[in-house]
């Protein structure tokens, strides 16, 4: 049977090359050589292996030098383990599977939690697509990007709230005792600000992520404390919406006076000035000389918050541009990296290469000046007063 069909084969090859014809029957006949050429491949009969790396992390990342191991995964290995550690109890505190293991549903064995760890801060610190990933840690790329999704999702629903979370009442005092030490500045909490971070333009009502700088983004607004870490963060409204819009609709807007109680924030001037977050004297050609040094005091304090920011971007180059076409995923992806952030901040992990900041300052949005009245002329108060002290 599978001499005549090779026959057939030759034969049919043999009048292609020398006459041509557009007849149905021909058309039949060549479907069937084709088809009996493919069973009489070996090679085609059985689904073939796909050529990956093998032990990557057994015989690659185990040997790897301190810096090394920083160099590709972006973190120390204490800030991984610390990492590790948090993942474990909060599944055994919670009662939560498929992380630590999963059952085994006669598949392929699900990697050990470490390397999926590892594989997960190669993405966060990379821009290489799921792919590439796969081919790194030897598995298929459904099986990798599952693994990725799965610990974001994770760390965004279970591990937020523990690592960014507001300081206590005696950490605010030590916060405000050490800012009015160092500039006699009184009642610092943290600073706040926002930043962009590019995305591929979503197939939903994308012109409204085409921001000002001429990109598509969503923005990032966050709070940072005196050592870097976010106390307090608010993603994904689209880039081409205002700092003082988001801010209005964030829910630090409507607890942020009880939150910092006495104290306050700093940002710049596209907020409103309040009680509890001081903004820079609108530069009118007109001010004092102590308003001129409460804006130099107040600017170099709010740097800080610029610096966080470069850092986070810097340190996981997924935030350089994020190609994801679901907003919400895009959202997970940018709190999970302020959670890493800050593990590596209790960690020690320091990060040097940063990424600058636009520094530009937007003027602050009509609405604001329709808002509150006697809040705005209280903040104001509160400004004039610590000018006239530093």
């Amino acid at each position: 049977m599978e001499n005549s069909r090779k026959r057939k084969a030759v034969n049919f090859i043999f009048v292609c090359l020398n006459e041509s014809s557009d007849s149905d029957d021909e058309d039949d006949d060549l479907t069937d050589v084709l088809v009996a050429m493919s069973e009489l491949n070996p090679q085609r009969r059985k689904p073939q292996n796909r050529h990956r790396q093998r032990n990557y992390v057994e015989n690659v990342v185990a040997n790897f030098r301190i810096d090394e191991f920083k160099t590709f995964f972006r973190i120390g290995r204490v800030s991984m383990q610390c990492l590790q550690e948090k993942i474990c109890e909060t599944c055994l505190e919670e009662n939560i599977s498929g992380i630590l293991c999963r059952e085994a549903s006669g598949g392929t064995v699900q990697k050990p939690l470490p390397d999926r760890i590892l594989m997960f801060l190669w993405f966060m610190s990379s821009q290489d697509k799921y792919a590439s990933i796969a081919d790194r840690f030897g598995m298929s790329e459904s099986t990798s990007s599952y693994a990725i999704r799965n610990l974001i999702a994770f760390i965004h629903d279970h591990l937020l709230s523990k690592v960014v979370a507001w300081p206590t009442v005696a950490e605010q005092q030590e916060i405000q005792d050490m800012y009015w030490d160092l500039k006699r500045f009184p009642g610092i909490v943290g600073m706040i600000d926002g930043t962009h971070i590019s995305i591929t333009k979503p197939a939903e009502r994308g012109i409204d992520y085409y921001n000002r700088k001429d990109y598509y983004s969503v923005v990032l607004q966050a709070v940072v404390r005196e050592d870097l870490r976010f106390i307090d963060v608010f993603a994904g409204f689209p880039g081409k919406v205002h700092d003082a819009r988001i801010f209005h609709n964030s829910p630090l807007f409507i607890h942020g006076q009880a939150l910092c109680r006495e104290g306050h924030l700093l940002g710049d001037s596209a907020y409103p000035n309040l009680t509890w977050l001081l903004t820079p004297f609108r530069d009118n050609g007109h001010l004092t000389e102590a308003q001129n040094h409460f804006n130099y005091v107040h600017s170099s304090i709010r740097s800080n918050v610029e610096r966080a920011f470069g850092i986070l971007k810097g340190r996981f180059k997924r935030l350089k541009h994020i190609d994801q076409k679901n907003v919400s995923d895009i959202v997970r992806t940018i709190l999970t990296a302020c959670v890493l952030h800050n593990i590596c901040i209790l960690n020690h992990d320091e990060f040097e290469e940063l990424v600058n900041e636009d520094n530009n300052v937007p003027q602050l949005l009509p609405f604001f000046e329709n808002y509150d009245q006697n809040a705005l002329n209280d903040g104001a108060i509160k400004r004039l007063n610590i000018a006239r002290q530093l």
